[in-house]
């Protein structure tokens, strides 16, 4: 899994050094604390590239890294890849496709790869907000720390919001839903809220909070994480 994270991060360093579009990236380090599965206090550092190939195809990825230790013993490990691509079919639809892949032993995955695709729809969008829906199917496999693997199916639904207070102040919110399609007592719905204040010129402050609820988590495990990050970005 770590290696799989590594060459995410030198895939991007690739595609950065000559890109075809128009490219975002930003680089984040600061403080994260976690309850749940895992209870501490770490850094943790997150890289992210948003890329628009053309007019009508965006892409993004985003790789972070969390480690943390109390009195010599890992208390806090994960490790996480995700892309995304949105091609858009007319001003509002889109259809996607993304891949993930995450490491956690604290929350009971050695691995968990996924890959979904779906459509979606811009449900509003103006130059201070919008509010981005989708929906689709999404292809499961779990390498637990304590149990068997399994390959599940599940379909997913979400919703992205990005109200802009001003041209360097920002306010995010995303939900989303996985919901087994042979085991519907096995879902899983996670929020993400953030705040990114620009500090001067390319840095900016950030602040997020997550919740995760997994109703059928592995065994032995709590079914509420929740992780609060406080950051530095510095945006190119």
């Amino acid at each position: 899994m770590k290696k799989i994270v590594a060459i995410g991060f030198i895939g991007c360093a690739l595609w950065a050094a000559d890109p075809v579009g128009t490219m975002k990236q930003s680089v984040e380090l600061g403080y994260i604390g976690s309850t749940g599965n895992s209870q501490s206090q770490s850094l943790n550092a997150a890289y992210k590239n948003d890329y628009q190939y053309d007019a009508s195809t965006q892409m993004s990825l985003k790789a972070d890294i969390l480690y943390g230790e109390k009195s010599g013993v890992t208390s806090d490990e994960r490790y996480r890849l995700f892309y995304n691509v949105n091609r858009y079919m007319s001003q509002d639809l889109f259809a996607y496709g993304e891949a993930s892949a995450i490491r956690n032993t604290f929350e009971g995955y050695n691995q968990q790869y996924n890959l979904g695709a779906g459509m979606g729809y811009n449900i509003f969008k103006d130059t201070q907000q919008s509010l981005k829906g989708k929906g689709g199917v999404q292809f499961r496999r779990s390498n637990y720390t304590t149990e068997p693997h399994d390959n599940f199916y599940y379909g997913k639904g979400a919703l992205d919001y990005v109200y802009n207070f001003s041209k360097t102040n920002q306010f995010t919110a995303t939900w989303s839903i996985l919901d087994n399609m042979k085991y519907l007592k096995d879902y899983e719905t996670v929020v993400n809220l953030g705040l990114k204040m620009l500090i001067v010129d390319q840095l900016s402050f950030r602040m997020g909070f997550q919740l995760k609820y997994d109703n059928m988590p592995p065994a032995g495990k709590k079914k509420t994480d929740t992780t609060t990050t406080a950051g530095v970005v510095y945006s190119f």
